[in-house]
């Protein structure tokens, strides 16, 4: 008890004198990245939602959620390994740090994200999406299974930066085992093939009619998913 108790107060210390720059450096491009799909409230409400829907932005959601938490991670990676250097004697807390608020900015994200294509598709455009099983029956309604799946995806960047390597103290430096760089090798290679297939997804799509979907719709009366999703945004 007294060591939860222990870590609990570290944990809330840390959270306390966390460094504001890279906080809202996540906080700014998890909601900006939560913006692929759901963002079309927003723009509709500044009147821009006819250019946000040709855009066809719905079809790159796994794109846009990859770049974000990999943004989130090289802000945080970036900003607490310089703070490191010069204070090796900190260097475990500014680690600490740096997970928190990479933490904070992908919940801002997948928080964010998850909201917005609830509210889109189970609220706002219900009597569109609700008729359709994927968001009818989905774990949360409105937000397909699948999505949620890209969603869990993202917090692999935790993983990821783990991996990164971080300024230590010489004697820690000799506990990184065999067993540590083979796992750091296989994140590596992990992430390699993650980024590959997102960056491979995400081209196949350039240059897709947005609007054949929406023409397949009304020939057939019932419209596929990726056309009903594309046209409510």
């Amino acid at each position: 008890m007294a060591t939860t108790t222990h870590s609990a107060s570290g944990l809330t210390t840390t959270l306390a004198h966390s460094d504001t720059t890279p906080l809202a450096g996540s906080f700014i491009t998890g909601l900006i990245a939560s913006l692929c799909c759901g963002g079309s409230l927003i723009f509709a409400s500044m009147g821009l939602g006819a250019i946000y829907s040709a855009l066809g932005m719905w079809r790159f959601i796994p794109q846009a959620l990859a770049a974000g938490a990999i943004t989130i991670v090289a802000i945080n990676y970036l900003y607490y390994r310089r703070a490191a250097k010069p204070a090796s004697v900190g260097a475990h807390a500014l680690r600490a740090k740096m997970f928190i608020s990479t933490a904070i900015g992908l919940v801002m994200m997948a928080g964010t994200f998850i909201f917005l294509e609830w509210l889109n598709h189970a609220v706002i455009n219900a009597d569109r999406f609700l008729a359709r099983p994927e968001f009818s029956q989905a774990l949360i309604k409105g937000v397909p299974n699948v999505e949620l799946v890209y969603v869990g995806a993202t917090f692999f960047a935790l993983v990821l930066l783990w991996a990164l390597p971080f300024p230590r103290a010489s004697a820690a430096a000799h506990d990184d085992d065999w067993m540590k760089r083979a796992a750091r090798v296989a994140v590596f290679g992990a992430t390699t093939l993650l980024v590959i297939g997102v960056v491979v997804d995400g081209s196949s799509k350039f240059g897709a009619p947005t609007a054949g979907h929406e023409a397949r719709a009304g020939s057939h009366g019932a419209p596929s998913s990726g056309g009903q999703h594309g046209k409510a945004h």
